[in-house]
Formats: C-alpha cells, sequence, structure tokens
C-alpha cells in the first residue's frame, strides 16, 4: 500500500509539473498558435524503394514528390521485414521483439505460449511516441491501420483515433457489403467503439478526413498536434475507386523487365543511385520455386500466356490507381494544413513499412474457396476483387535491390523515407546515412525539444531508446549517424540480419509458410554495402574473421532481446548458430 502511495503521489506531481508546463508554453505562443512544431508521421504500408517518382518511378505522386523537394530523401532506411514489427519500433523507437511484438500477431502460434516477446500485442516495456507527446502537452491523433493490438489506439496515447483493426485474413478497403465485397471486412474503430461505415467510404479517403476532422476540433486552441497516419494502401487488395481504375490503361503491357530496367535508370539519372550501381538481377532459382508454373509470377514476361500478361498488366494499372488515389489524399491533408496555417510549423516524415509484397499468389475465382470474391478481370480493383501484386512485380517494386517484403535483403527492409523540416523549402541533395526506423522517434522528440525517457517512465523501468537522432544529418551537419563500431540487428521468424558499418550479414530460412515451402541458402551471407548494396556478391567465404564478428554480435542479440526459434517446419539449426 504505501509503495502504491508513493507512485500515486509521484504521478500526482508529475501531473502538476505537466500542466504548470503546458500553461506556461501556452502563454509565451502568441494567442490559437503554437510556437512548437506539430508531428505529422506517414506510414504506407507495403510500398517498394521505386514505387514512388521521386525514387524512380513511373507512378504519378506529386503530392509526396513536393515533400521530396522541400525535405530531405533518406535513401539509406531500414525497417524490420514485416508490417506488425515495424510498426512496434516506430511507434516507441525500441527493438520490436522488447516491446512484444517479436513477430507478427498472426504468427505468434509457432512460438510458446510463455515467450513474453511474442504475444503479438505492444507491452509496457516502452512508452509511445504519441504518450511522450501527449505528456508534452500535444494534442494525438491516429487514423489508419494499427496492426499492433494491445486495446488500439486508446490504450497507447491517443486522444482521438479511427482505426483499422487488422487481425484477419480477409478484408476490403470498401465498405463492407460494398458492390459484393466481403460482410466480415477487417472491423474499424473510432476511439476504441466499433465504427459504422459510410456507404461510399474507400479507406485511404476516410482516414485523412478522419485526421483532418481531428486536427480542425482542436484548431486554434495553442496547443500543437502529434498526428500518425497509417495507410491500408498499397497493401492488397489492391483496390482503388472507380475514377483511379483506367489511369494507367496499357502502361504495364510491356511487363515486368521493361518497368523494372526503366525504374533504374531513372534512379541513376536523378542521382538516387550511383550511375555504376550494380542492381540485383533477381534470384530467378528462388522465382522457380516459389511461383506456380504458368501462372505468371515466375517466368520472363515474353513467355506468358497472353491471358496472364493481361491480367499481371491490370494488376500493375490497380496497383497505381491506388498509390495515386492514397497521394492525392496526402494532398488533400496538406492541403488543409495550409489553409489553416499549420503546414509551415509541421515535422512531416514519409515512409513505408517494409519493402514491396512480392509474396502473393495467382488471382482465383473458385466460390468454393470464398463465396464473396470475384476476381473477373473485369472486376480488378472493384468491391469484391482481392488481387495483389505477384512475385515478378514484388521484384519490380524493390528495384535495384534483392527480394522483396519478408526478407532481411534490402528489398525487404530499404524504403523510400522523405523528412521534412518546418520552413524547409529548399532542395537538399538525398542523404546516403545509414539509417533506421528506431531513428524516428528520437528525431521527432529532438524536433519537439522533448526530452527522451532514459530508462524510466511514469515510475517503472522501461527499455531505452535504440535510435539516433536524424537532426544533424537533416540539417547537413553530419553525413553519418552511426560510425562504423555501430551494430544494428535484427530479425522476423529466423529471417537475420547483422549490420555494422559496411558489412551486411544476413541468413534466410527453409521455410517460409505452406504451400510455398521456400528452400533458400540457410547459411550466413555476407555483403559489402558500400560496393555491393545490390547484393550480388556474398564474400561470406573470403571473409571469414568477419563472418566470425558478426555471428558473435548476432548471439549477444539473442540474449539481449530474448528472440526464439519459431516451430515452423522443418527446422535445421538451432537460433543461436
Amino acid at each position: 500500500m504505501k509503495e502504491h502511495n508513493q507512485k500515486y503521489a509521484a504521478r500526482v506531481i508529475a501531473l502538476v509539473v505537466l500542466l504548470a508546463c503546458v500553461a506556461g508554453c501556452q502563454r509565451s505562443a502568441p494567442a490559437g498558435k503554437s510556437s512548437r512544431p506539430n508531428v505529422l508521421v506517414i506510414l504506407v504500408d507495403d510500398l517498394g524503394y521505386s514505387d514512388i517518382s521521386a525514387f524512380g518511378g513511373e507512378i504519378a505522386t506529386p503530392n509526396i514528390d513536393k515533400l521530396a523537394r522541400e525535405g530531405r530523401i533518406l535513401s539509406n532506411l531500414h525497417t524490420t521485414p514485416l508490417c506488425a514489427t515495424t510498426r512496434a519500433e516506430l511507434l516507441t523507437g525500441v527493438d520490436h521483439h522488447l516491446t512484444g511484438l517479436g513477430t507478427m500477431p498472426e504468427m505468434k502460434q509457432f512460438y510458446p505460449a510463455n515467450a513474453d516477446n511474442y504475444q503479438g500485442v505492444l507491452n509496457n516495456n516502452a512508452p509511445t511516441v504519441s504518450e511522450l507527446f501527449r505528456d508534452a502537452g500535444y494534442h494525438t491523433y491516429m487514423a489508419g491501420k494499427w496492426h499492433v493490438g494491445g486495446g488500439g489506439p486508446p490504450a497507447f496515447g491517443f486522444e482521438q483515433s479511427f482505426s483499422l483493426d487488422y487481425a484477419k485474413p480477409e478484408g476490403s478497403n470498401f465498405a463492407p457489403g460494398a458492390g459484393g465485397s466481403s460482410s466480415s471486412s477487417h472491423p474499424y474503430f473510432e476511439n476504441g467503439k466499433e465504427a459504422t461505415l459510410p456507404p461510399d467510404f474507400f479507406s485511404s479517403d476516410y482516414f485523412v478526413d478522419k485526421l483532418i476532422q481531428y486536427v480542425g476540433k482542436n484548431r486554434g486552441d495553442g496547443r500543437p498536434f502529434f498526428a500518425y497516419l497509417a495507410f491500408q494502401a498499397v497493401h492488397f487488395p489492391l483496390q482503388a475507386p472507380d475514377k483511379y481504375l483506367d489511369l494507367y490503361k496499357g502502361k504495364y503491357d510491356a511487363g515486368y523487365e521493361v518497368t523494372r530496367n526503366a525504374r533504374i535508370q531513372r534512379q541513376r539519372d536523378i542521382g538516387l543511385i550511383p550511375a555504376d550501381f550494380k542492381p540485383n538481377p533477381g534470384d530467378e532459382a528462388l522465382m522457380l520455386r516459389y511461383g506456380q508454373p504458368g501462372v505468371g509470377l515466375n517466368q520472363p514476361w515474353e513467355t506468358l500466356l497472353p491471358s496472364d500478361q493481361k491480367s499481371e498488366a491490370r494488376i500493375m494499372e490497380v496497383f497505381a490507381g491506388m498509390l495515386t488515389n492514397m497521394d492525392d489524399n496526402i494532398g488533400r491533408l496538406t492541403s488543409y494544413l495550409k489553409h489553416i496555417g499549420e503546414y509551415e510549423n509541421t515535422v512531416i516524415v514519409f515512409l513505408a513499412d517494409n519493402g514491396a509484397d512480392g509474396t502473393g499468389t495467382a488471382p482465383v475465382n473458385d466460390p468454393t474457396q470464398q463465396s464473396d470474391i470475384n476476381n473477373d478481370i473485369s472486376n480488378y480493383g472493384k468491391p469484391g476483387s482481392y488481387i495483389f501484386r505477384s512475385t515478378r512485380w514484388g521484384e519490380v517494386g524493390t528495384a535495384p535491390f534483392r527480394l522483396f517484403k519478408a526478407f532481411t535483403s534490402e528489398g525487404g527492409i530499404s524504403v523510400p523515407t522523405i523528412i521534412r523540416l518546418p520552413g524547409n523549402s529548399k532542395v537538399t541533395a538525398a542523404t546516403t546515412a545509414f539509417t533506421s526506423v528506431r531513428d524516428i522517434v528520437p528525431t521527432l522528440l529532438a524536433a519537439a525539444s522533448i526530452k527522451e525517457p532514459g530508462n524510466q517512465y511514469q515510475g517503472r523501468t522501461i527499455a531505452p531508446l535504440e535510435g539516433f537522432s536524424l537532426l544533424p544529418v537533416l540539417n547537413g551537419q553530419r553525413g553519418e549517424v552511426r560510425d562504423h563500431n555501430v551494430v544494428l540487428t535484427d530479425e522476423v521468424n529466423d529471417i537475420r540480419v547483422v549490420r555494422r558499418g559496411p558489412w551486411k550479414l544476413t541468413r534466410f530460412v527453409n521455410y517460409l509458410v505452406p504451400p510455398a515451402n521456400l528452400l533458400l541458402n540457410h547459411d550466413w551471407q555476407l555483403y559489402n554495402m558500400e560496393s555491393d548494396r545490390g547484393e550480388t556478391n556474398n564474400v561470406a567465404a573470403a571473409h571469414p574473421e568477419i563472418v566470425a564478428e558478426l555471428r558473435a554480435e548476432w548471439k549477444d542479440y539473442v540474449t539481449r532481446v530474448g528472440v526464439v526459434q519459431p516451430t515452423i517446419p522443418p527446422i535445421l539449426t538451432p537460433i543461436d548458430d
């Protein structure tokens, strides 16, 4: 009881101090205007490195491009290889294992039930960035895909939220029942209560509607806001409102190789990659094992049947329309911020959660599998369809890198990232500094002059932030964030990576999920990122001493964050190997 009373008293004192601070800040700012910056974090789902035009893509994304011109492109930022694990790190600045997301929520059945770091929900080992901004007197808003469980956004510091509870395999970007779409689509919640959607609901449109509503409600009260916009786009099912479905008609008729090569050339032309960059040619052996023969997932474009070419081209047209719709919505939001006079005082972060999805199979239209799916090609992208990028289109999305989402190759964890600081309207060259999603929270706190919590928060011991503030790099004061001795390690589902300076040690597994039953190289592979970011030349045999040093770092990491071996069969080697 004594301990409880002491904790209660401490919280009361902290609250009094906080209220005094907030009041003081409001008194020092002009009426209705905060001197502290607003923060807007935009997270895109399954966006490949080359998908937006600022990173070499052919898809029209003028509003994102404008952020790139006014901000700083981070051409070397890394996430985790999957959705939920990246979200955990983006929200906390801490390794995802330590915050309960050692794996995806839908994969936790492959881990021991008593493994605390694999519960599939955010725990209290680290405060979220929204909690820290709330404590500093900010309004906190969220709209979009949540995917980290634990009671949803209201339980983690968000004052207002509209969230997609992503916990089921089926789903739609349209309202349940619209045009025959599934009546069992993912549920949406507003402030913790299940929401009723309007008939014309489309996820990207509505997420921005809600965020504008939340910001507008408290406009002019003198308090800044922290806003988190987490698009469901461009994750499957690929869908878009009707007016976007034919914007790219015929654009992809030339196929995978032509589109990928054109993107790589544009990346060279705009200086995103060096002229002598050696792109990864694609893992042909993997594609042959992963795809299903004859369905357009694993063959050169010219060998596909005309019907498969037509289907594959249409899928990419829908993807492009979905991305342009998302960009238009980002434009709506930034235009609103300009209209209310807040744009110039807002830190904007744009990034993806992982690389492009390339793990799909051919669209099916089999009523025995799911009766409410209509995957006739004439219905692609409309309510009731359920399509996704195939393996080869995933390769296009992650150009010029190796592989895609779910892997610790560069295609899986290198994502397009842009950060715009308040008042910055000049064009600045992209930075090649090696950065991490774990750096975002420290950067935002520094930009808002909020002190990092250290290892204590509200009377409990927490995991300290693991990243670094990027402000010196963004301001051009430093060229790198980490020196060559700093080690950054990660794994998801036993797919591993260890980075130190130019060296990248990675190891895949001999499984992913049935029925694919991947058979990959299970050995550790070593790449020099300074000369071979395309991961074309495994130099492990030439540098056994580097492999040994980085494997020792891996073993230390296993102990530090409590890595556990999954039970996805077959298992060939122990977790500490």
